[in-house]
C-alpha cells in the first residue's frame, strides 16, 4: 500500500480572509474597507518579508473583488465564484511567477491578453509574484498598461525586495508593507494549529518555535510540521531544540560568558559541547547574534527592545555588565561576517571557532587598548617611511656604523625614550634635558607616549642577577614589538643594573649596532620598563674582545661575520662585504 503524501501545514492553515491574517491589521482593515466601499484600486504592491502574508493578502483580495456575496468586505468563501478560484478551476485569477516569467515576451503577452474581458467572473485579478525578478525591458513593457489597465483589470504585485521595483512602477500603485509578525502573535497562532491537529506541545515549546521563525509564520508552520513529524509527544523544548539544531541555553550562556571576559579556552570548550550536542552552525551564530544584540541594548538602558525570554534576562545582564564597551557591537558585525562565510564551501564548525576567538581579542585588548595600539603602530609607520632619524618627533642622535672600543661612553635611552650619546646613563635619565637640547638651546618636547623616566626598581629590578633570571621573558617582550631585535637580543645578556637603569652588553659590533639603532633602542627601552613594571633607562655596550675598526685582513673574520656564525653553530661563511673604515662616521 503506497503512503499518502500530507499537506504542508502552512497550506492546509493559509488565511482564508482578512480577518485571519496573522500581524497584519493595518493592512487587513485597509482592503477590507476599500471592498466594502467598492473603491479598490487598479494595482497594488505587496512587499515585506517572507512568510508574512503577502501572497494569501493577493488571494484573498483576488476573491474579495469577485465574490457574488461580499459580507462586509469580505469574501463568503462558499459562492461559485469563491469556489472557482479557491480550486485554482478560475482562468480570471492568474498567478505568475516572475521568476521564471521575467522577460519583455511574457510582458507583451499579457499586455495583449489584458484587453480581454472575464471569461466568468467580475474583474481579471493579475497576481504577479516576485515582481522584482522582472528585467528592465519587461518592466518598461508593462508600464504603460500597468499605469491605465482596462476596468475589469486588477493588478497585485508581491515582493520582497521593493527596493528593485522601478520608482516608476512605485508611484503608480498602492504599497502595503507587510511587518515582521510578532513573537508572541506566531506562538498564539502555533498554539492554536496544534490544538486543530490534536497534538499536544508546550508553550515554552511553541514560544522558542515562535523565535527561531524571526518574524514569519509560514517558516514557524514548517517548523511546527517537523517537529510534529519527529513523533515525540507532548511536544517539549529539548524536543523543539534537537530538530532545530540548537544550542542548550546553559551551554550558549556559558560560551558567552566566556566572550564577554576574553576566556578563549571557555568558549571553545562550550562550543565544542555545543557541536557535540548536535547544534547547526548556523543557528549558533544567530542565536549568539541575537544575544548580543539583546546585550548591547541591555547595556544602552533599552531592555524593552532586547526581545527576551524570561530565562535570558540574568543572561543579558551579565553580558553588558561583564563585556568591555562595544564588545556586543564588534560582535554582531564579525557574526554577520562568518554567517555569510558559512555560504561558501568551508569548514562550519571552523567558521564558529574563528569567530570566537576574534571576539574574545578584541575583548582582552578593548575598544581604547586597540585605538592606542593602531594609533602606536600607525608613529612607526610615519617614523619608518619618513627616514628622518626623528623619534616620536624628537631628534635622535646618528646610529653609528662601528662599535667603539670598550672605553668609549655607552649608548643610552634618555627619559624621554631617545637615543643619546655618552655620559652615566644615571645623569643623562636625570638629566635627559641637557642631552636632548635642539640647536638653539631649546629642550624638544617628549614625545606623547613617553616617559621612560629613572624610577625606583620594582620586584628587585635593580639588580642584574634579576634580570639574568628574567632575560627571556625581555626578550619576548622586545620579539611582540620586533621579532628581529630580538633575535639579536638572544646573544646579549644584561652586565650590570641600577635603580632605574639596566646596562646591555653585546658581544659583536653587529649587535651593538642594532641596539643602537634609533628606531629599535626606544622598542627595546619600551619592553625592559614593561617587564620592571617602571620606567627604567637603557644601556648599550660593547662586551666582546676588543676589535680594530679597520676592515679585518685576508684569513680574519669581522664582527659582523663572527656574529653570523654565532648565530648559525656549524655554518661555514664563503663570502663576505667588507665595510670601508674610511666611510664610517666619526665617534
Amino acid at each position: 500500500m503506497g503512503s499518502r503524501v500530507s499537506i504542508a501545514l502552512y497550506r492546509k492553515y493559509r488565511s482564508a480572509t482578512f480577518a485571519d491574517l496573522i500581524g497584519q491589521e493595518h493592512v487587513a482593515t485597509t482592503l477590507r474597507n476599500e471592498v466594502r466601499r467598492g473603491e479598490v484600486a487598479h494595482a497594488y504592491l505587496f512587499a515585506g518579508i517572507r512568510g508574512t502574508g503577502k501572497t494569501s493578502s493577493a488571494r484573498i483580495l483576488a476573491r474579495a473583488v469577485t465574490c457574488l456575496d461580499k459580507r462586509d468586505g469580505e469574501p463568503c468563501n462558499v459562492c461559485d465564484a469563491c469556489v472557482e478560484v479557491l480550486g485554482g478551476a478560475a482562468i480570471d485569477v492568474l498567478e505568475i511567477d516572475a521568476a521564471s516569467n521575467r522577460g519583455i515576451d511574457e510582458m507583451r503577452d499579457l499586455r495583449e491578453k489584458v484587453k480581454f474581458l472575464p471569461a466568468s467572473l467580475s474583474h481579471k485579478v493579475y497576481i504577479i509574484d516576485e515582481a522584482h525578478m522582472l528585467t528592465p525591458e519587461a518592466w518598461n513593457a508593462f508600464l504603460k498598461t500597468l499605469e491605465e489597465p482596462p476596468p475589469h483589470v486588477l493588478f497585485v504585485l508581491c515582493t520582497t525586495e521593493p527596493h528593485k521595483v522601478p520608482e516608476t512602477v512605485r508611484s503608480r500603485v498602492q504599497r502595503f508593507d507587510f511587518r515582521r509578525v510578532q513573537r508572541a502573535d506566531i506562538a498564539a497562532h502555533l498554539g492554536t494549529i496544534a490544538a486543530r491537529e490534536e497534538v499536544a506541545a508546550d508553550a515554552d515549546a511553541l514560544d522558542l518555535l515562535a523565535g527561531a521563525a524571526q518574524g514569519s509564520v509560514r517558516d514557524a508552520l514548517s517548523l511546527l510540521d517537523q517537529v510534529i513529524g519527529a513523533g515525540e509527544r507532548p511536544i517539549g523544548i529539548v524536543a523543539v531544540r534537537r530538530a532545530l539544531g540548537l544550542a542548550d541555553p546553559a551551554t550558549l550562556r556559558a560560551m558567552l560568558v566566556a566572550v564577554a571576559g576574553g576566556d578563549a579556552a571557555a568558549a571553545l570548550r562550550s562550543a565544542a559541547l555545543a557541536f557535540d550536542a548536535g547544534a547547526d552552525s548556523r543557528q549558533l551564530l544567530r542565536e549568539m547574534g541575537r544575544m548580543s544584540r539583546s546585550a548591547e541594548l541591555v547595556a544602552l538602558g533599552v531592555r524593552d527592545a532586547a526581545d527576551l525570554a524570561a530565562d535570558e534576562v540574568a543572561t543579558a545582564d551579565q553580558m553588558a555588565a561583564a563585556a568591555p564597551r562595544g564588545l556586543w557591537v564588534d560582535a554582531l558585525q564579525l557574526i554577520g561576517e562568518a554567517e555569510i562565510n558559512l555560504r561558501q564551501p568551508v569548514d562550519s564548525r571552523l567558521q564558529v571557532e574563528l569567530c570566537l576567538l576574534r571576539l574574545c581579542q578584541v575583548a582582552r585588548g578593548g575598544a581604547d587598548d586597540v585605538a592606542s595600539e593602531v594609533a602606536r603602530l600607525r608613529d612607526r609607520v610615519d617614523r619608518l617611511e619618513g627616514g628622518s632619524g626623528v623619534v616620536g618627533g624628537t631628534a635622535a642622535a646618528p646610529a653609528e656604523v662601528a662599535p667603539p672600543p670598550p672605553s668609549e661612553p655607552p649608548l643610552v635611552i634618555n627619559a624621554a625614550g631617545v637615543v643619546v650619546d655618552g655620559g652615566d646613563a644615571g645623569a643623562n635619565a636625570d638629566a635627559g634635558t641637557d642631552a636632548d637640547a635642539g640647536a638653539d638651546g631649546e629642550t624638544p618636547p617628549a614625545p606623547p607616549e613617553a616617559a621612560f623616566v629613572a624610577s625606583r626598581p620594582v620586584d628587585g629590578t635593580g639588580d642584574v642577577s634579576a634580570w639574568a633570571a628574567r632575560w627571556s621573558v625581555v626578550i619576548d617582550a622586545v620579539n611582540r614589538r620586533d621579532p628581529m631585535l630580538a633575535g639579536v637580543l638572544r646573544s646579549c645578556q644584561p652586565v650590570d643594573a641600577g635603580p632605574g637603569r639596566l646596562v646591555i652588553g653585546a658581544p659583536f659590533g653587529f649587535h651593538l649596532e642594532r641596539l643602537r639603532d634609533v628606531q629599535k633602542a626606544p622598542l627595546l627601552a619600551e619592553a625592559v620598563a614593561e617587564i620592571a613594571g617602571a620606567p627604567c633607562s637603557v644601556e648599550a655596550v660593547f662586551s666582546g674582545a676588543e676589535k680594530p675598526t679597520a676592515a679585518a685582513p685576508d684569513g680574519e673574520s669581522s664582527d659582523a661575520t663572527q656574529a653570523a656564525l654565532a648565530a648559525f653553530p656549524g655554518s661555514r661563511i664563503t663570502g663576505t662585504r667588507l665595510r670601508d673604515s674610511s666611510l664610517e662616521l666619526p665617534h
